[in-house]
């Protein structure tokens, strides 16, 4: 049986501190692949875990347009976003501002879904300050939980009842074996034009207008005796108009459709070229722990001489940083040049992600490497390595002993990846390395 990953999203009115809850769930404000340039930036959705249940947590509060007349559309777009996508709410209140208008409005929405709701009265700094929060038991949702997301006072209690909610709501998935390949990209990039030529019929509506793909389709496919299940994300299902809740709804369908898939097919369009908002769902696809491969479609419509290939590859592989390991393949959709070199690819990409290095092999490699570049003494302590294992695959988890696993620095880890992938490959693959005591 494998999990989806379940949906927590934070909802309630402007400044009641739903992001520094955000940020204390997440124990420390982070953006997304630090070293990536042009992709650091706050974060409104992140994986997380507590007592080992993990959840994508969004945070609807960094979404909200500034002009004061779109501000009580925009919170109610949010809230019906979040009540769609999330299969927990957390209700954020303020204690110091009292019941509110707006969060009466908030309440009836979510009174009216059969989504767990948890009540959170958040500025409530000590024991004595519980006493006014009891007036919140008004709105109707339940027992409030009185929590300070600045102070990190409650969050524990409120993350166990959490757990709780999560074990009941949510469901094993049937096995299922086959390549699951979520196809994504911005609209009107060839995402649906490519599942279409591969089925060879028009399964998906293909226009020009975006968000045209109104559901999740997912599509079986059977290619090289192998089987597929292609993710096609879906586009938005109600006529949302604020900006900022686009992206918001987009990301979340996005989110959605990475975590169902084992391989992301991420489309860009070669007249565009890579942007920072798909370096940022490449980040995405990669912090999910997902194989990837990246697409450059419409390479029909560049201007090409016997360098332009190779000389976009470049650019593309160091726009790319530290995700430079994933492959690129250029298409042409239309013209329907490369597209089962494509699927040999996700092929390729797949088994990657599932192999598994014998721990002799690892030993074998590996530790005349780390002998003769030795990790950096730290605080006058020398620091030794003794034994690599990998524990486990899909994606790839490799386990080093030492004496110090603390003081291994990032740069020597990413020396150790780097090595990894040198002998070993795992195109597209990310993989961890995690640094335990020999003890």
């Amino acid at each position: 049986m494998t999990m989806r990953q379940p949906i927590v999203a934070i909802v309630g009115r402007p400044n009641v501190g739903k992001s520094t809850l955000f940020n204390r769930i997440l124990k420390k404000r982070e953006a997304i692949v630090d070293d990536i340039p042009g992709v650091t930036r706050d974060r409104h959705y992140a994986q997380t875990d507590w007592s080992g249940k993990s959840f994508i947590l969004i945070d609807t509060g960094g979404y909200l347009p500034k002009a004061t007349d779109l501000m009580e559309r925009a919170i109610r777009e949010q809230v019906e976003i979040a009540i769609e996508e999330a299969d927990v709410l957390l209700f954020v209140v303020d204690l110091a501002t009292g019941v509110t208008d707006v969060d009466q409005q908030i309440a009836e929405k979510l009174k009216r879904t059969e989504k767990p709701v948890l009540l959170l009265v958040n500025k409530v700094d000590n024991d004595r300050m519980e006493a006014e929060a009891y007036q919140f038991y008004g709105l109707g949702i339940g027992d409030p939980i009185f929590i300070s997301a600045l102070q990190g006072r409650g969050i524990g209690d409120m993350l166990d009842v959490l757990h709780q909610r999560l074990d009941s709501q949510l469901l094993d998935e049937e096995p299922d074996n086959r390549i699951k390949v979520a196809i994504i990209g911005k609209e009107n990039v060839g995402k649906s034009s490519f599942v279409n030529t591969l089925l060879g019929e028009e399964r998906i509506i293909v226009t020009p207008i975006p968000g045209t793909t109104r559901d999740p389709i997912d599509t079986p496919l059977k290619y090289k005796k192998r089987e597929f299940l292609l993710i096609d994300t879906a586009g938005l299902k109600r006529r949302t108009r604020i900006k900022e809740n686009i992206l918001f709804y987009s990301q979340l369908r996005t989110m959605r459709s990475m975590d169902r898939a084992d391989v992301v097919v991420y489309f860009i369009d070669a007249t565009m070229g890579l942007t920072r908002q798909d370096l940022h769902t490449l980040a995405d696809a990669i912090e999910a722990r997902k194989a990837v491969v990246l697409v450059v479609n419409k390479w029909d419509l560049i201007p090409k001489d016997a360098n332009t290939l190779q000389e976009w590859e470049t650019h593309i592989r160091e726009r790319l940083g530290t995700m430079n390991y994933i492959p690129i393949i250029f298409t042409s959709v239309l013209q329907k040049k490369r597209l089962y070199k494509l699927m040999d690819l996700v092929m390729e990409v797949f088994d990657e992600y599932h192999k598994k290095i014998k721990t002799s092999e690892l030993n074998r490699v590996l530790l005349p490497i780390i002998e003769t570049n030795s990790p950096p003494a730290v605080r006058g302590k020398e620091v030794k390595i003794n034994y690599i294992t990998q524990v486990e695959t899909a994606p790839p988890r490799f386990l080093f002993f030492g004496n110090h696993p603390d003081l291994i620095p990032t740069n020597y880890r990413r020396f150790l990846e780097k090595k990894i992938r040198e002998h070993w490959g795992f195109k597209g693959v990310p993989i961890s390395l995690v640094f335990r005591s020999k003890h």
